[in-house]
């Protein structure tokens, strides 16, 4: 089992990205669980409001950022057009984290994001969705079932930080894939979810910093992102095999 504890001594924005779309095909691309690299020098964000934009045709996610981001005051009015449209706001769980480069770039980059203009606004490249797995079987995309998850793969290079002492909500198939809880749809986390067969949830403080990083090994930043029916979002940071999808 391949666990992505890292131990750090950090303080504190969060990009988050689930596509708000309906028709995700399954998911077609392998990769080893192996944790990528990441950067030697960290710099840690407070965690803010994520302003995106997701792209309907090829599902590529931006955010906000770059010379020229929309302000806060002027996001809600902020009305972009097809293939544009605002992805789906989230309360988040976590403490701080680090978006370190847009994907497809390499590692070694010196100018390390993708940068768009869209209405007068400058956005970063932040992730891009490769398609989603069932559970139990298909299911709304956005909108599960009761007894549903959908588990999303992207890349996104960015770390998730939750530190030593923080309450954390971990979901397990119990086949050796655990996830932690990172966002909620209104701030207030619960156990009381119907999950698939064999899926269990639980409440639990941990005892030393958490940092979550993609998985792919090298300059890969694929990240497994899972919904619940009641809008609750977790990233997987822990792998049975050595290869996901699962060879059976």
């Amino acid at each position: 089992m391949k666990r992505t504890v890292i131990i750090y001594a950090v303080t504190a924005v969060l990009i988050m990205t689930t596509a708000s779309c309906t028709d995700i095909g399954p998911v077609e691309i392998s990769y080893s669980t192996e944790q990528s690299d990441i950067p030697t020098t960290i710099e840690w964000s407070e965690i803010d409001l994520g302003k995106e934009l997701i792209n309907m045709k090829d599902m590529g996610v931006v955010i906000s950022g770059g010379e020229y981001p929309i302000p806060t005051e002027e996001w809600d009015d902020f009305k972009p057009k097809y293939p544009w449209q605002k992805n789906i706001d989230r309360l988040l769980l976590f403490d701080s984290t680090y978006l370190y480069r847009s994907p497809d770039i390499a590692a070694d980059c010196t100018d390390c994001f993708t940068i768009i203009d869209y209405q007068g606004y400058t956005w970063l490249e932040l992730a891009t969705v490769y398609g989603a797995a069932y559970v139990p079987s298909e299911t709304d995309y956005l909108e599960p079932e009761e007894g549903y998850l959908v588990i999303k793969t992207i890349q996104k290079c960015q770390l998730v930080f939750y530190k030593s002492g923080s309450t954390v909500y971990e979901l397990t198939d119990n086949k050796g894939n655990f996830y932690i809880m990172h966002a909620t749809e209104n701030g207030e986390p619960t156990l009381n979810v119907v999950l698939p067969t064999g899926w269990t949830l639980i409440k639990k403080v941990i005892s030393e910093d958490l940092i979550i990083a993609p998985f792919g090994g090298g300059d890969y930043c694929y990240y497994n992102i899972v919904g619940d029916h009641l809008g609750q979002g977790y990233h997987q940071y822990i792998y049975a095999d050595a290869v996901y999808p699962s060879v059976e």
